[in-house]
């Protein structure tokens, strides 16, 4: 059985790989570096496709781990279509909607059935945790900027704009990278400096702890100790991720590009599956050279729950056009209007946070949320506001300055009235229309709807000159107040005005 019933839905990683006895999951980590290995090479993917395997191949499979022989999953090569129309399924949530010769297929192979099961529920319990947007409770302020930030991603960025969590912190415990991946997203700069844990330990413990007075422990612990840079380059990564966790109760999740460290690694290993974290642990593959190396150092149990993400050059999956890849002088706005509304929508940004973007090693902080990388927004996130501290004191003086500049739950009356800068106006015989990239927003039926997006789309009131506007033109003003208030909390408005 493929479909999860909802007795059987796992609601964390420990709950999923519970579900398997260990002789499956061996099995799995085995079927899960298969994969890897197809995805990472494009010769041995030919000859998957081909179902012919050289005896290099087969010599390098039991090199690295797997038992099986390549024919237990010859689904794949002899009914292709059943496996791409399951992949389909999986995506988008409809395994239960497949045909019973497609289950039959994969019943027929009971390693890519194990395989079928496992995915089918991890994609479940994935879509859950991305689509779980949690309140800040503790601060209704910046809870409703953030649900403005939300409504605005989804707008903008299509169906990825629901694949975004919102996490409302990330930290720098570098300044630059050493890495210098091709790909980067935010274009990090070389590594000038790392935060000293030996020095600094009391100084990090004592911005976290603010944050948790400020976010909740929740909200805190959802969260990344880098950004723009490389966790591998601190030497004291470990330090501060396991101090973090001991304050919020939750550790940080890591991605990093050097994953043949395997002393590193296998230290970040064992840390997060001791706290019972596993899942929150991603390595970047830069090249077929370094999956290989990957694959002979570690065992397929040692990273059955590490993600592998294949960035080689060559790779077929598109990089983000931001950072070092944007290349068109405009970006992904440089599109006519409704170009995404019927056909394949861009990711457009690896930007997930809507909220504050700390360094610790410069103190400065950033107001950030998601958008598509354009010439103005190249890194993918619209910058709202900034700010810089000394101290835990001045840190939480910094953040509540932020809130308090960039955050009221309605327009205020100096508030220059814009729509969001990627939305497109279009007057219309009964109101207008905003056209986003990937969506058309109506506004019909009532009278003021064309005066007032006239009004705005002209850039030329702030929110109490437009009501004066408004009332001198004969409009009710508590009908005008709740039309922009409206605009204002679906995220439609600029607030991007400091």
């Amino acid at each position: 059985m493929l479909n999860p019933q909802p007795s059987n839905s796992c609601h964390n990683v420990v709950e999923l790989f519970g579900t398997f006895s260990e002789q499956e999951l061996a099995t799995i980590a085995q079927i899960k570096r298969f994969f890897e290995w197809t995805e990472g090479d494009p010769e041995f993917c030919r000859e998957v496709d081909a179902g012919t395997f050289r005896p290099e191949a087969r010599e390098r499979l039991r090199r690295i781990g797997i038992s099986f022989a390549p024919d237990e999953l010859a689904i794949l090569w002899k009914s292709p279509e059943s496996v791409q129309q399951f992949m389909r399924a999986v995506r988008t949530k409809k395994t239960q909607e497949l045909p019973a010769n497609i289950l039959e297929d994969i019943a027929a192979y009971p390693l890519f059935h194990l395989w079928a099961r496992f995915l089918t529920l991890k994609e479940e319990l994935y879509a859950m945790l991305r689509n779980r947007v949690l309140p800040v409770e503790t601060n209704p302020a910046f809870d409703a900027w953030r649900k403005r930030r939300v409504h605005s991603a989804r707008s903008e960025l299509g169906i990825y704009g629901y694949h975004i969590s919102h996490p409302v912190l990330s930290f720098e415990l570098s300044d630059g990278c050493s890495v210098g991946c091709w790909f980067c997203a935010f274009a990090a700069r070389k590594l000038t400096d790392n935060l000293d844990y030996a020095i600094h330990k009391e100084f990090f413990r004592s911005i976290v702890e603010a944050c948790v007075d400020i976010f909740g422990a929740e909200q805190t612990g959802r969260t990344m100790l880098y950004c723009g840079t490389e966790p591998h380059d601190n030497p004291h990564y470990f330090e501060f991720l396991r101090d973090y966790t001991d304050i919020c109760g939750a550790a940080p999740f890591t991605s990093t590009a050097v994953g043949t460290d395997a002393p590193w690694l296998r230290q970040l290993i064992a840390f997060y599956k001791e706290r019972k974290f596993p899942a929150s642990l991603r390595i970047s593959v830069l090249s077929k050279a370094a999956l290989f190396k990957i694959h002979e150092l570690y065992s397929p149990e040692e990273l059955l729950d590490v993600d592998l993400l294949m960035q080689m050059k060559e790779h077929v999956r598109p990089k983000v056009s931001s950072g070092r890849v944007l290349k068109e002088e405009d970006g992904l706005r440089g599109k006519e209007d409704g170009e995404y509304l019927n056909g394949v929508v861009p990711q457009g940004t690896i930007e997930c946070m809507s909220g504050f973007m700390v360094s610790f090693v410069t103190r400065t902080i950033q107001l950030i949320s998601p958008c598509y990388s354009s010439s103005k927004w190249p890194y993918g996130y619209r910058v709202f506001d900034n700010a810089s501290f000394t101290d835990a004191a001045d840190f939480r003086k910094a953040i509540e300055s932020l809130i308090d500049r960039n955050m009221p739950e309605s327009p205020r009356a100096d508030m220059p009235m814009r729509f969001r800068d990627d939305l497109r106006y279009r007057p219309t015989d009964e109101g207008f229309d905003l056209v986003s990239p990937n969506q058309v927003h109506h506004f019909r039926g009532k009278a003021p709807h064309r005066f007032l997006g006239d009004a705005i789309s002209r850039q030329a009131f702030t929110y109490k000159e437009l009501t004066e506007e408004m009332v001198a033109n004969q409009f009710n003003l508590i009908t005008v107040v709740a039309m922009v208030k409206s605009l204002f909390d679906h995220g439609l408005l600029d607030e991007v005005y400091q």
